[in-house]
């Protein structure tokens, strides 16, 4: 695939290029038919003073003919001219369209080799791959500490409160009844925490009803339990995107709304998707304090917790996207990230 971007590069430029030099040829073209124009309409103003009444008396009726057929003559000259320098200007307008748009091809093309060739030197990387792998420990960290900290610890709690119904039910079973029944709201809330749990590692919408509107109803919740606004905005026209794209722009989203909100102070967020061919652009963006790009950590958070924006940034690489960061204190915050050949079954092939 790698070697097909660099051959479709190379053939737009050649024909950029085949562009340009007509370009060039054209604009003389236009410069000349416009020197001619003008150099008609000095002739045709001189004839036309040497045909005023005022000296017709003093011109042969020979000479005044002549002038008269001349500037009918250049007259229609003119006519041609100016219709040929119009065609000329249009054409010069339709190839500087043709030229933009293979520019915007080409950008694309290039950033996808660029792309290709970063996760490349990545790879190469023995670092990188320690990096890689760093990542992955400290997610099943992440995972393990939130086990650890619900799902095991109210566990145990029920295995002591059965134990102790055990004891109870025959000596005092109107105590009993009460532990049954908060061993019954243990249960409810173990259920719900390992729903979150299982929502967080891949939210169940996802497969269902696709990116855009899992993407909404995680806004919907955000905006049931706080007071920021939050506004969602897709344009073009939305596909289906690869499963793993998907679920780490998804965790993007919710790392930086909850930074926005915890760390920023914002009281407007707004996400927007852009689809463009294969291409897909997330931009979150808010009106928080911002913060000093050169004093942000890039290393994951001391508790495992969160996403983090080296793990961020990692991720994204990996799916031969780019992150760029903007912000500045006191002038909020924006995440632009670009995915490349991000439709489903199409990445990485």
């Amino acid at each position: 695939m790698f070697d097909e971007v660099v051959m479709v590069k190379e053939y737009l430029e050649k024909t950029r290029q085949k562009f340009v030099d007509k370009k060039a040829a054209l604009t003389e073209k236009e410069r000349e038919l416009h020197l001619h124009i003008r150099e008609n309409i000095e002739f045709i103003r001189m004839l036309e003073e040497e045909s005023d009444p005022n000296y017709e008396s003093f011109s042969p009726r020979k000479v005044h003919s002549y002038n008269q057929n001349k500037i009918v003559e250049l007259k229609g000259e003119q006519k041609i001219l100016t219709e040929q320098l119009n065609e000329v200007r249009k054409e010069l307008y339709d190839l500087n369209l043709d030229i933009y748009e293979i520019d915007s091809v080409i950008k694309v093309e290039s950033e996808k080799i660029a792309h290709e060739n970063t996760i490349r030197d990545n790879d190469a990387n023995p670092k990188y791959k320690i990096t890689i792998l760093q990542t992955q420990e400290s997610e099943r960290q992440r995972i393990a500490r939130d086990l650890h900290d619900t799902t095991v610890q109210s566990l145990t709690s029920l295995v002591h409160k059965s134990e102790l119904c055990k004891k109870l039910v025959d000596i005092d079973p109107l105590r009993c009844k009460l532990e049954l029944s908060s061993m019954s709201k243990i249960l409810r809330d173990v259920i719900e925490d390992t729903r979150k749990m299982i929502y967080n590692l891949r939210p169940m919408s996802f497969d269902d009803i696709g990116f855009d509107i899992t993407v909404e109803r995680f806004l919907d919740k955000m905006r049931a339990y706080s007071n920021v606004k939050y506004d969602f905005k897709v344009d073009g026209e939305p596909f289906d995107i690869n499963p793993v794209v998907g679920i780490t722009l998804l965790r993007v989203i919710q790392e930086a709304c909850s930074n926005s909100v915890s760390h920023g102070n914002a009281s407007h967020i707004c996400v927007t998707l852009k689809y463009a061919n294969d291409q897909l652009e997330l931009i979150i963006e808010d009106d928080g304090c911002g913060f000093d790009m050169e004093t942000i950590p890039e290393t994951t958070r001391n508790d495992n917790s969160g996403f983090g924006l080296s793990m961020m940034k990692e991720r994204i690489y990996l799916m031969s996207g780019e992150l760029k960061i903007i912000s500045s204190v006191g002038n909020g915050c924006k995440i632009i990230i670009r995915v490349f050949d991000c439709k489903e079954n199409e990445l990485w092939q």
